[in-house]
């Protein structure tokens, strides 16, 4: 079982910290009542997905002994206008440096999203979510 703990700082500040005590600074923007210190929980979100699939994408290039030298991801995310203002569109643009086959970039693409990607599929497959308090 996956666990992380998100504990409360101050403001609108919270650290997010792994079984690992690898910690993440969560903030929101100053116009919506935090300071801007860390990342916004709807960026993390994004971010997720866009490292989940490259992940995926350079294990399998690597496997594939594709001369990968320089890889980067950007995802964009187009948000309601009303709340919950969840997401309505992303898109993720994959880049890579020239001498990787483009057959083999796009089977590994293919790859992680339609098997490995375990947070696109999260998404795309609504997950049972409980919630408990004490």
């Amino acid at each position: 079982m996956e666990r992380v703990f998100l504990k409360w700082v101050e403001g609108l500040k919270f650290l997010l910290t792994d079984t690992e005590n690898h910690q993440v600074l969560l903030d929101t923007s100053k116009e919506s009542g935090g300071e801007g210190k860390g990342f916004k929980p709807i960026h993390l979100f994004m971010a997720s997905i866009a490292c989940c699939m490259a992940m995926d994408i350079v294990l399998i290039l690597k496997k594939k002994r594709e001369d990968l030298k320089d890889f980067s991801v950007e995802i964009t995310g187009e948000r309601a206008n009303e709340h919950p203002k969840r997401f309505v569109k992303i898109d993720i643009k994959f880049k890579v440096n020239e001498e990787v086959n483009k057959k083999s970039l796009e089977e590994a693409f293919l790859l992680s999203k339609e098997k490995y990607c375990s947070v696109l599929h999260s998404v795309l497959n609504k997950p049972e979510i409980n919630f408990y308090f004490e």
